[in-house]
């Protein structure tokens, strides 16, 4: 059992085996090779079983040629051969068909063509061979029958099965809709015309298929029979021309779906079925759908197809246009899709980019080459794209890692990003997505690619940058500077140092950059740029020595020695740079040119000693100082130098300071001459002894033996080993025991010995190298080294010979210290006194071996600190020492030190590894990409020579590979290319391949194709096209060609739409037409002609009319009749489909024509016969038709009813909406409505007929499939619709017992809930279920507006159902987003708005209890004027019922202040509102007219609202900002190109961009100016900075009434209408409250143009006198005048009733004062006329002093001023009998209001000198001998109202010279004396007496006239109830005692005279009286003498007659 189970496990080949035959990887793919060719070899050789998939075996062999570089094809060819001549060949016969099999064969064919391989060849032929013989064995041969048709195997038509699809549970969802089952025996019907065995007939029963596809809904070609699945598995098997066919009805359905698909998500109506969930059947899901489709086309693509193939196209159409729908259902594509995406990207990026070739010419073929698999691979790589996008936002399998590590081949194709820059940057917004902080990597990308780009533009002349800009930006070139290897580049950076020398000095940033850039030029490892630069910077540096020497400047305007001094010696050094100058010369690979220019340097800088003073030298020799120890040891071999070295370090010379001086000869003690270094120590010995002259320190140097000592004191031979230093290296604890050591020697007067022993044991705990590093760190490391070594020497130590031993462990710890820490050597290397102290060490003990070794050692870190590198086993120096005597073992470290341009090298290595994954081909290619396209620009100007001649390394140069793959990717480039050739071939199958590529590249490009290449394209098919084929190759082109002009129309080409068309137009026998005519025409040509029409007819739309349309319809027709007549349905649903596209189109035809073809169509809709899905097309184009016929004639309904059978069409409308599909329904009602508006009155006799056809008769019928909640939405609206436009028919009361009768408020509340718990559903999930939607719940309200306007009274029955109450929640609710918006607005605005206004009329109580006193709706209603004004099309209806609700909301106070409110927040909203219906477009609609009305209502308002709620301030708080010109261009060019819709839908959206131009913000408050003062209002002249939106509304109501008054044209014999009216109502109220408007409106003349048309209107010759006018055509024909008149002086009232409203130009006051007075003549024929010029003078003289004068004036040319003519009112108006029969509407035109009117013109003009004169000369007071007797007999002869008025004018003009006389006197004192107290006649007759008093020439008439003292004293003594308890109790105030007080000190005041008159008076008495009776009441009742009025200006008063009166 085991040995069996055993062998069947060696010998078998699992799937998993045989899917590594296709690995990416070419090692596995051979392994896995062995293993199969080994295990199937062995079982065939012995004869035993394998358990194996032989197809997949087939399949796998098959695509292993599609891998490159292709390899052991022979073998693999072989073993192909073995497996067909094996038994298991029956499977693969089984599976594959023969035709796919040979057409696999072939493609093999080609790819080893290219091979030139005999052994391969030989075999595939072999292969071939077998093939044939195994198919024609079983009866499946390949080649032609009898027949001419190819047989196929009918067992593999069996095999179909929905397992083979892998289609688990979680693949079905519940089906959409269900067919019937006459539809499920039709659909079996087509499955099984799939499973025929021949192939022609196969591809005519797809192609039937693709037609009877629009038949059914998509949904249910995914159930059973599963018709999808049948086309995927006839995909699978079928090849060559048959799957054309499948894949373009795998299109049709694709195409199906998306259409599906959108129709679902813009309605809510998705469960019809009355089945549960569970009991309705299943379907596919979408995205499984789309799953099966794309996996089925990118198994059949397999590897990359290297050749034009014709089937190809189809399959990346279908593969561009599923991906499609899965963006459209927003659901993530599967994993495993996604990768084998993933897998084909790359393959092709690497196959392209695999190519090469040898030599420049062969540049045009690799392109032709590279062309179709360059094409595919950017369509793969967009997919990838598009795929990856979708899967990240619809929350996808893949996550973002994952995601940018599948996006890693895009980002590498260079080219593709390039060549298509949409892509690139969609690939940039992804990867921001993905990461949302740039990777590393990116910025490194990023940084290096600027600094190529700035190294590249330096090399062209063009782009160069000046040398200061370069030396700024040389960091940056640096960074690629070895990369480039350019010389060019490197000499530019060096001029730009050189030439700016002379701004090193001012500017040390720059000289920074210059050693910087110098610093990184000396440590360049490229030997030859490195030599290149030295050899270049010598230059200037000998020029400078040589101006040195010859006594010349180096540099205008500054000395040699100054430079030198700033240390610029041609070029800028510093010590490091002289540093690296020194090892540059010692490199042993540099030639000696180089290796002598050191030497020479640094010898002309130590010559400068002699050359200049010895300070300039110091200053100069600073940075020559670090370097020293370098110099000294690089002059050993180098005579000259090392002679002027030691010359200069003599300490008797003057050139240095003794410290340079000793440090110098320091360095010389080191040397390996044994003389030097004896006469250093001489010297070292000297300098000690100059500079301890006080002999402080130990030893005297003075008293040394030098020879005792001896000259190796600092030569320690062998050296020192540096491993010893730090040999402690366990981990025992240190820490403690150092910071106790530490504080010891911190302690003061530490003894000699102890110290000694501490330091010791110091030193043995830093033979760590750890405890070292504590040590450095610990604060007092530092002083105690520099004590420890100095103290010791120091003369007066009183330790003797301890302290100096002390020196040996301080040394050593120094040393170790030193080696250590960086810190200490940088702080030691300065101090002087550290040096010093280790040579008197050194001299101190000279043979103390230990310490002198140590003491060497750490002289030696001291000179070369900058140079080591230690750590605790090793000491490394990067420079090389051998030649001096070195105390110390020491590594030579040759690392080469970062600078910028190693660093770019790292940079472009570490992007090697982490971008370009290790892929140096693609980073090659890619920078040399990226350098030819920042040199030749854009890739179609990439050139070879273009980069050829730049001085860059040749890696980075353009190759012809490169270029070639460049201009493959230029697709443009390409798809022109193709249509040259294809427009120059003459090979039928050459121009096969060409158009297949063609379709290729649409299927990329779509519609972005250039214009000239559409052009091309449509030449070319128009030149095969133009006519029909002659024999079976040409119709086999003209079909691929007709496939590419429909291809072309789906991308909506322009030139070849427009081509077309012409074409068609103007050509009567284009092939096109010759095709529809032929009666004989096959299917497939046939349908894809008409579907070429179809979208050239959807385009046609958005065009002009064309000739052709009409003729095309009649001829169709006709045909359509004659294929059903010859049973040709399809070819019958081919032409409906263009028919259907015709109808909307205008076909010119007339009445009686467009009758017939209804008849027609609806008899040929009859004909079908069929209420089933099957069929469904059919009835759907037939029924479209008929509707589109019905809108092109208005009598159509009336004249068919005429007819018998009229009834009949009616009739069978009403059937069709029992279709079983809801199209058809749909198509049908809509028919029905046209028909029944048609039908006009005569619907009433109709209706009747159909109560026998009907139950409950049509309306029933309608309104029970209105409330069908099993019906679709759609069918429902349509069906309430039909039911509202027979409501008028039915009647209101039939009406409403129907609505009663089927519940329709129940279930239109119903449906009202069912619609927001769909919304809420909606949020949660994506597919809700509910059978409601806005436009219902829209034709619900509808249906309640039409049924309330008809009968009132059921206004009370709906406000009282709950149906009423949930309107205003759904308004309350937010606005869902699209598609939705607009319907809702439609329902909101359009139809609940337009309810709630008419219950206004019939329930307005409701309303103020319910949606005036909700605030949430008020709010929503507020946020709905945003909706509704924010639409792109703004219906005007909407406006209209938005516009009557404000007003309804303004009728109610709750509703106005909340309203008021949300405006002054957002004032924006109701000011474009207002603005919106005020546009000019706009004129004699009714939107315009309500808000007119709305405006009026809400300046009404504002009148006396409170200042918040003024909407009026509120708009003036309201500014506009100033727009750019530039924007304001741009908003006029938008609106000027808006010439594809309609004249309405243009005027529309004119208006509403017109409203987008105005941005408006608020206005602080302080800023407004206000009514009430004239100074805050804006002079006429003054220019603003802002324009509020008061002014914006007058400039729109100035416009209107422009329009309405043209000032040439307008005539006023002709009535003025509403809109004349309503305009200047508003316009005058806008004014009268408004300083701004009223500001605005003298800007633009309104005034000016008022005036003028009133003269005009005078001026008119054909009218001419009033009277004469009135008596030649009669009094009725002169209201028209009266009431023009009538309209502008009411608006001119109305704006002149305000103080800024006043006018002040003489001319403008004469002209106005003019017109009145030639208006005159016609008030005799118009009270209200008479009365409102009257009260328009009263206001113009209100507060315009001008307009007094100039109303008192006579005028010229006139006899009469306006104030003699308002005089004669008066007079006439004051004494006229009143007649009996005065009519109710001239009440407010009384007598009573025209002398108040008058009178106050006349009391206004005695303001001015002018009006005064003129009524004295006039007499005007005369008139009180009439009105006023001064006898009682005649006291009633006028009312009293009159005199009351008169006696107004009299008190004004008595305070006037022509006033004040004595006159009429007697009267008034009757008139007092009869008058009660206090009353106005009283006052007024008191006060005009009182003005008397004033005149001093009436003094002594008044004080002597009988009877007047005594007058006085009556008033006097009059008690007043002053709550005293006494007094009158009707006199409450003193205002009458104050008058006659006042008159009293008048007249007797100022006289001696006049003052005894009074004293001996009683009067006098009473006024003392008086006095006393105030004094005491101020004094006892104070708080009442406050409150009393005119007590307290009563007694002041009389305080001042008292002291009048003292003598």
């Amino acid at each position: 059992m085991s040995s069996s189970t055993s062998s069947r496990l060696t010998l078998s080949l699992g799937d998993q085996q045989l899917a590594k035959l296709t690995n990416e990887s070419p090692e596995i793919r051979m392994r896995a090779l062995e293993q199969v060719e080994t295990r199937f070899i062995r079982c065939l050789q012995h004869g035993e079983k394998i358990n194996f998939k032989p197809v997949l075996l087939l399949k796998q062999l098959i695509r292993w040629f599609g891998y490159t570089p292709l390899t052991a094809a022979d073998r693999v060819l072989a073993l192909m051969l073995e497996l067909m001549r094996s038994d298991y060949s029956d499977a693969v016969v089984r599976k594959i068909p023969c035709q796919r099999l040979e057409a696999e064969l072939e493609k093999i064919r080609k790819i080893l063509q290219c091979l030139q391989s005999t052994r391969a060849m030989e075999l595939l032929d072999n292969l071939n061979s077998l093939v044939i013989a195994l198919y024609k064995e079983t009866n499946l041969s390949p080649g032609k029958n009898s027949s001419g048709e190819s047989q196929c195997s009918i067992g593999e038509m069996e095999l179909f099965s929905i397992e083979s699809f892998n289609i688990s549970p979680e693949d079905y969802e519940p089906a959409w809709s269900c067919a019937s089952v006459d539809d499920l025996a039709t659909m079996k019907t087509m499955v099984d015309t799939l499973t025929i065995d021949s192939d022609l007939q196969l591809q005519e029963n797809i192609t039937n298929l693709q037609v009877k596809l629009w038949d059914y809904p998509v949904e249910q070609l995914c159930q059973p029979p599963h018709i999808l699945l049948q086309l995927l598995h006839v995909q699978q098997l079928q090849a060559g021309a048959t799957l054309l066919h499948v894949n373009r009805a795998l299109l049709t359905f694709v195409k199906l779906l998306q259409r599906r698909l959108r129709i679902r998500n813009k309605s809510l109506d998705y469960a019809f079925s009355v089945k549960a969930q569970a009991e309705m059947p299943q379907q596919l899901r979408v995205s499984s759908v789309l799953a099966l489709i794309l996996n089925g086309c990118l198994e059949l693509l397999g590897p990359p197809l290297l050749e034009h193939c014709n089937h190809n196209w189809h399959l990346i159409e279908l593969s561009v246009e599923v991906i499609k729908t899965f963006g459209q259902i927003a659901e993530p594509i599967p994993e495993n899709i996604v990768q084998r995406l993933a897998m084909i990207v790359p393959k092709l990026i690497r196959y392209c980019v695999s190519l090469d070739v040898a030599n420049v010419s062969e540049t045009p073929s690799l392109v032709k080459k590279l062309m179709i698999p360059r094409l595919e691979s950017l369509i793969f790589n967009g997919l990838l794209l598009d795929v990856i996008t979708l899967s990240l936002s619809e929350n996808g399998t893949i996550d973002k890692p994952t995601a940018r590590t599948l996006l890693q081949p895009l980002i590498l194709d260079s080219s593709y990003l390039s060549c298509v820059p949409m892509r690139m940057h969609e690939l940039c917004n992804l990867c921001g997505v993905i990461c949302t902080e740039a990777a590393p990597e990116e910025q490194q990308m990023l940084r290096l690619k600027q600094a190529y780009s700035l190294a590249l533009a330096q090399l062209v002349a063009e782009t160069k940058l000046p040398p200061m800009e370069l030396l700024q930006e040389q960091r940056q070139m640096c960074l690629v500077l070895l990369l480039l290897g350019s010389e060019s580049l490197m000499k530019q950076l060096i001029q730009a140092i050189i030439k700016c020398t002379s701004f090193y000095i001012a500017k040390p940033e720059l000289r920074q950059e210059a050693e910087s850039l110098l610093h990184t030029l000396f440590d360049l490892p490229d030997e030859r740029l490195r030599s290149c630069a030295l050899r270049l910077l010598k230059q200037p540096v000998v020029e400078h020595f040589h101006a040195f020497m010859n006594s010349s400047n180096y540099l205008m305007g500054c000395t040699n020695t100054e430079l030198a001094k700033r240390h610029i010696l041609g070029l800028p050094m510093s010590s490091q740079l002289l540093r690296k100058l020194l090892v540059q010369g010692w490199l042993p690979g540099q030639s000696l040119q180089l290796q002598q220019w050191c030497i020479d340097f640094l010898i002309m800088v130590v010559g400068l000693a002699k050359l200049v003073s010895c300070k300039d030298f110091n200053e100069i020799f600073k940075i020559v100082m670090p370097v020293v120890p370098l110099l000294v040891c690089r002059a050993i071999n180098q005579p000259q130098l090392q002679h002027m070295l030691w010359e200069l370090f003599d300490p008797d010379s003057e050139y240095l300071e003794p410290p340079q001086a000793l440090r110098g000869n320091v360095c010389y003690l080191f040397h390996p001459d044994a003389k030097f270094r004896k006469d250093a120590i001489g010297r070292v010995a000297y300098i000690l002894v100059w500079q301890d002259h006080q002999h402080k320190y130990r030893p005297a140097m003075d008293k040394l033996c030098l020879d005792f000592i001896g000259h190796d004191v600092c030569a320690i031979q062998p050296p020192v080993n540096y491993y010893n230093f730090f040999c402690e290296r366990s981990n025992l604890p240190y820490s403690r025991s150092l910071n106790t050591l530490l504080r010891l020697l911190e302690t003061p007067d530490l003894k000699p010995s102890i110290r000694k022993s501490t330091l010791i044991q110091l030193n043995v705990i830093l033979h760590n190298w750890e405890a070292v590093e504590s040590f450095t760190t610990c604060d007092g490391a530092y002083v105690l080294c520099l004590k420890a070594l100095h103290d010791p020497l120091l003369r007066d130590r009183s330790g003797g010979n301890e302290e100096t031993e002390t020196l040996l462990p301080a040394v050593s710890i120094l040393l170790r210290v030193l080696f250590r820490s960086e810190r200490f050597r940088h702080e030691f290397k300065d101090n002087a006194e550290m040096l010093v102290c280790l040579l008197r060490c050194l001299f101190l003990m000279p043979h103390e071996t230990q310490l002198r070794a140590e003491v060497s050692i750490c002289i030696f870190q001291l000179l070369f600190h900058e140079h080591m590198t230690a750590n605790d086993a090793s000491l490394k120096l990067d420079v090389d020492l051998s030649a001096m005597v070195v105390p110390v073992s020491y590594e030579l470290d040759s690392t080469i030190p970062p600078t910028a341009a190693t660093e770019g090298v790292a940079l472009q290595r570490h992007l090697l590894v982490k971008h370009f994954d290790n892929n140096a081909a693609m980073e090659a290619q890619h920078w040399r990409l990226f350098m030819a396209h920042r040199i030749c620009g854009s890739p179609e100007d990439l050139t070879l020579s273009g980069v050829r001649e730049l001085d860059i390394r040749e890696t980075l140069k353009l190759k012809p590979a490169d270029l070639a793959l460049v201009h493959a990717s230029l697709v443009h480039l390409q798809v022109q290319n193709q249509l040259i050739a294809a427009n120059n071939c003459s090979s039928h199958e050459t121009l096969h391949q060409l158009v297949a590529s063609i379709q290729l590249f649409l299927v990329l490009l779509r519609g972005d194709m250039l214009p000239a290449q559409c052009s091309n394209l449509w030449m070319l098919m128009h030149k095969y096209l133009r006519l029909t084929p002659g024999n079976e190759a040409d119709m086999q082109l003209y079909m691929e060609l007709l496939e590419l002009c429909l291809s072309c129309l789906r991308h909506r080409l322009p030139e070849v739409l427009a081509g077309l068309s012409n074409a068609l137009e103007t050509d009567p026998h284009h092939s096109f037409m010759v095709i529809l005519r032929d009666g004989n025409v096959s299917l497939k040509l046939l349908h894809l002609v008409t579907d070429c029409l179809v979208h050239l007819l959807r385009w046609h739309r958005q065009q002009n009319n064309s000739t052709w349309h009409g003729k095309l319809f009649e001829e169709l027709s006709t045909l359509a009749r004659t294929h059903f007549e010859e049973r040709k349905l399809q070819h019958v649903r081919c032409v409906l489909s263009v028919l259907r596209h015709l109808s909307e189109r205008p076909l010119q035809l007339d009445n009686a024509k467009l009758q017939a073809y209804y008849q027609h169509y609806v008899q040929l809709s009859s004909n079908l016969r069929t209420t089933t899905q099957t069929g469904a097309q059919w009835q759907r184009d037939c029924l479209l038709i008929i509707c589109q016929l019905q809108t092109q004639t208005k009598l159509l309904g009336p004249a068919i009813c005429k007819y018998p059978s009229g009834n009949k069409v009616l009739r069978y409308l009403l059937g069709l909406c029992g279709h079983s599909d809801t199209e058809v329904r749909t198509l049908a009602w809509v028919a029905m409505a046209n028909w029944i508006k048609s039908a006009g009155n005569s619907m009433t006799s109709i209706l009747l007929d159909f109560h026998d056809f009907l139950p409950g008769g049509l309306a029933a019928c309608c309104l029970s499939t209105m409330l069908d909640n099993h019906e679709a939405l759609l069918v429902r609206e349509l069906a309430g619709r039909v039911f509202e436009l027979i409501i008028p028919h039915i009647g209101a009361t039939a009406c409403s017992e129907l609505l009663m009768y089927h519940s329709f408020l129940k279930h239109a509340h119903a449906a009202l809930v069912a619609l927001q718990l769909s919304l809420d559903k909606r949020q949660d999930t994506k597919k809700p279920e509910a059978n409601s939607s806005f436009e219902l719940i829209s034709c619900c309200v509808s249906i309640c507006v039409t049924q309330v306007a008809l009968e009132p009274s059921w206004c009370s029955i709906l406000c009282n159902h709950a149906f009423f109450n949930g309107l205003s929640d759904l308004m309350k609710m937010s606005t869902p987003g699209k598609p939705y918006s607009s319907v809702y607005l439609e329902l909101c605005a359009g139809q609940i708005c337009k309810l709630y206004a008419m219950c206004y009329q019939y329930n307005f109580q409701f309303l103020q209890r319910s949606i005036c006193r909700d605030p949430v709706l008020l709010k929503s209603y507020v946020s709905l004027i945003n909706d509704v004004l924010d639409q792109k099309v703004v219906p005007e209806n909407q406006l209209v019922q938005m516009l009557k609700l404000l007003m309804v909301f303004c009728k109610d106070k709750n509703a106005y202040d909340f309203l008021c409110e949300k405006f002054k927040t957002h004032p924006e909203l109701l000011f474009d509102l207002l603005l919106y219906g005020l546009n000019q477009i706009l004129i004699h609609r009714a939107v315009q007219r309500y808000t007119l009305l709305a405006l009026s209502l809400l300046l009404i308002k504002a009148q006396d609202a409170a200042e918040e709620h003024n909407l009026l301030r509120v708009f003036e708080a309201y500014v506009e900002e100033t727009h750019t010109s530039d924007e304001e261009k741009e908003e006029e060019d938008d609106t000027d190109t808006d010439t594809d819709s309609d004249d309405k839908e243009n005027s529309t959206n004119a208006l509403n961009k017109q409203l987008k131009i105005l941005s408006l913000k608020p206005l602080a408050r302080q800023n407004l100016p206000t009514t009430n003062s004239k100074q805050l209002a804006p002079a006429p002249g003054q220019s603003k900075e802002f324009t509020n939106a008061a002014v914006l509304l007058y400039h729109s109501l100035d416009q209107l009434f422009e329009l309405h008054y043209p000032a040439k044209t307008y005539s006023f014999l002709q009535a003025p209408s509403k809109s004349h009216v309503q305009i200047c109502e508003v316009l005058g109220n806008l004014l009268k409250q408004s300083a701004w408007a009223a500001d605005a409106a003298r800007h633009f003349k309104l005034l000016e143009r008022v005036i003028h048309l009133l003269e005009t209107f005078l001026d008119d010759a054909s009218v001419g006198n009033a009277t004469v006018y009135v008596r030649r055509v009669g009094a009725h024909k002169s209201r028209d005048i009266i009431n023009n008149l009538l309209v502008l002086l009411n608006m001119l009232m109305h704006w002149q009733n305000t103080p800024h409203a006043v006018i002040t130009d003489p001319v403008m006051a004469a002209r106005v004062v003019r017109v009145l007075v030639r208006l005159w003549p016609w008030l005799s024929h118009s009270a209200v006329l008479k009365h409102m010029t009257v009260r328009l003078t009263t206001l113009l003289t209100e507060h315009s002093f001008e307009m007094c004068k100039q109303t008192s004036q006579v005028l010229s040319s006139q006899s009469h001023s306006l104030l003699q003519l308002m005089v004669r009112v008066a007079d006439h108006e004051s004494t006229k009998k009143e007649g009996s029969g005065a009519k109710p509407d001239f009440a407010k035109c009384s007598s009573d209001s025209i002398i108040d009117a008058a009178l106050r013109v006349m009391i206004n003009c005695c303001s001015c000198a002018e009006g005064r004169l003129s009524l004295g000369k006039m007499r005007v007071l005369d008139m009180f001998d009439t009105i006023m007797p001064a006898s009682n007999s005649n006291a009633g002869r006028v009312k009293s109202d009159i005199l009351l008025a008169w006696l107004a004018f009299w008190e004004v003009f008595s305070r006037y010279e022509l006033g004040y006389k004595i006159c009429h006197l007697q009267a008034l004192l009757n008139l007092v004396r009869r008058s009660p107290p206090l009353s106005k006649m009283r006052m007024r007759c008191l006060r005009i007496i009182r003005n008397m008093c004033f005149s001093n020439h009436n003094r002594m008439l008044l004080v002597n006239m009988a009877g007047f003292p005594d007058f006085l004293r009556d008033i006097v003594s009059q008690p007043v109830q002053d709550r005293s308890g006494g007094g009158d109790t009707n006199v409450d105030s003193y205002v009458e005692h104050h008058l006659v007080v006042l008159c009293l000190w008048k007249l007797f005041g100022f006289s001696a005279k006049c003052k005894a008159m009074l004293r001996g008076t009683k009067l006098h008495k009473q006024l003392t009286m008086l006095w006393d009776h105030l004094v005491a009441m101020e004094t006892e009742r104070p708080n009442q003498f406050k409150i009393l009025p005119f007590a307290a200006e009563l007694k002041d008063l009389l305080a001042k007659l008292f002291e009048s009166l003292q003598p």
